[in-house]
């Protein structure tokens, strides 16, 4: 296939992917249904108002008897939005006279204290890992992080990590329960300090590279944060967060290598931020969405004080959609939009400059690439079909009550995203940035246990290059 004819079908592709797909409703009103009552059942530790908090109804509420499966399904999922269960199930349990029900809740909850042994990659990615390092098990990480997600039953989290190896990371975070009567208002406060021997000193033909020295840690930092987080609604959020950091480079790297990796060859670089996030969320599963909606504004003021060394404004935004059609709702639709902005418009400390390729913002089929710059935006479109969906049951070979039913999906999935990270200052050399870029391929999708998810992916890029890669989320 031609580069004009390719360029061509991966356009259309991303026109037609990206059209939304309406699905018309009937609105009329008709009979309703009287909640009585909610019956909670295998809820050990989590708390019956946590719980009552997420649902769409209360006791004493009507809802329309018109769509009553459906509302059923889509509050389950909610629940298991909470990462607290394993398994849900809601429905009617008594019909009384003139339409007066007893609905029944019937949970298994996870694990909430999970001793998880560390064993993780020093790289970006599995596939850089495997294939730039040939698997060194020189370059993981090792470790222990212990979390209970629910220590006090009100989805209350507090989480250790010590890990070693290739990077040194210290970590101690807690999510406080909430704060007042209406359950709307909860905090979160953590403290860091991680070192590492190897760091991403310049990037050159849009690749990193690294210096690194056994001896030396070449790179040092120190972090802390505290967040108030407000949802008046059921499923919007609003973040407010006062950070700091405190980072250290070695000579060679911030003076030697490149005096531009905090600016003016500096050693060091100290500056607090004041952070705005607004999430709305409205999908329907949200390790791996088949419906629904979520728009992310989020806005961070790098520099607050006088002596801070960063001063750096940046506005991201995200809105993504999900759409399921065709016969038992099989096929669906992603389409997911994001991009962010910078001020003021001056050079950026190389270390600060990340855009494409960091952090989960990527292209498919450039996983081993990266396009630095101040601004970026991406589109990303994908068409899924559910080929299996099971549950198995592990029986004796599980021990673990909340393990022993394992639902698994699996999505045969057609991929396609474009991207663009402007850099008016270090793209010389790069040439990623300043250029759209896109990838596509074929993917197997695999969802277990609700929120765990392997993805398998054939990408091409529109440099002619393939690969095969993969993509873990062990919803820890």
């Amino acid at each position: 296939m031609s580069q004009p004819v390719r360029a061509l079908f991966v356009a259309v592709f991303a026109f037609l992917t990206a059209l939304p797909l309406w699905a018309q409703s009937d609105t009329s009103a008709g009979a309703f249904v009287h909640i009585d009552t909610i019956v909670f059942e295998g809820n050990r530790l989590t708390r019956r108002a946590l719980l009552l908090r997420e649902l769409e109804f209360a006791p004493g509420d009507s809802i329309p008897l018109e769509g009553l499966a459906a509302t059923l399904e889509r509050n389950k999922n909610r629940l298991l939005n909470l990462d607290l269960f394993t398994v849900a199930d809601l429905r009617v349990a008594e019909w009384r006279a003139n339409n007066h029900v007893v609905l029944r809740v019937r949970l298994t909850e996870t694990w909430y204290l999970l001793p998880v042994p560390l064993f993780e990659l020093a790289d970006r990615n599995f596939n850089v890992w495997w294939k730039e390092f040939g698997g060194s098990l020189r370059r993981v990480n090792y470790g222990l992080d212990l979390t209970h997600n629910n220590l006090t039953g009100n989805a209350d989290a507090l989480k250790a990590k010590a890990q070693f190896g290739y990077n040194n990371r210290y970590e101690l975070s807690y999510r406080f329960p909430p704060i007042d009567r209406a359950r709307t208002i909860n905090m979160q406060a953590a403290v860091s300090y991680s070192r590492t021997h190897e760091v991403a000193y310049t990037t050159e033909g849009s690749q990193l590279q690294f210096r690194r020295n056994p001896d030396v840690w070449q790179i040092e930092q120190f972090s802390a944060f505290v967040n108030l987080g407000w949802r008046p609604k059921l499923l919007t959020t609003h973040r407010f967060s006062l950070e700091y950091r405190d980072t250290r480079a070695s000579d060679s790297v911030a003076v030697i290598l490149n005096p531009d990796f905090f600016l003016q060859g500096q050693r060091r670089q100290r500056h607090a931020s004041l952070v705005y996030n607004f999430t709305s969320d409205y999908r329907d599963i949200r390790p791996y969405p088949l419906n629904g909606w979520i728009t992310v504004l989020d806005f961070r003021q790098n520099g607050l004080f006088p002596n801070d060394d960063l001063w750096l404004t940046r506005l991201f935004a995200e809105h993504s959609r999900y759409t399921s059609f065709g016969k038992d709702k099989k096929w669906s639709v992603e389409t997911g939009l994001k991009g962010r902005v910078s001020l003021p418009r001056r050079k950026p400390p190389y270390y600060n400059n990340q855009a494409l390729g960091y952090f989960g913002n990527f292209v498919r089929g450039y996983e081993y690439y990266v396009a630095d710059g101040l601004d970026f935006g991406i589109l990303k479109t994908s068409v899924h079909f559910e080929a299996f969906n099971r549950e198995i049951r592990l029986g004796k070979w599980m021990p673990f009550k909340a393990f022993k039913v394992l639902p698994i999906k699996i999505y045969l999935a057609l991929n396609n995203d474009f991207g663009y990270a402007n850099d008016p200052y270090y793209g010389a050399n790069n040439p990623l940035s300043n250029h759209v870029i896109y990838g596509y391929g074929p993917g197997l999708d695999i969802v277990m246990w609700y929120n765990k998810t392997i993805r398998l992916e054939y990408s091409r890029n529109d440099l002619g290059e393939g690969g095969f890669y993969i993509r873990i989320n062990a919803g820890f």
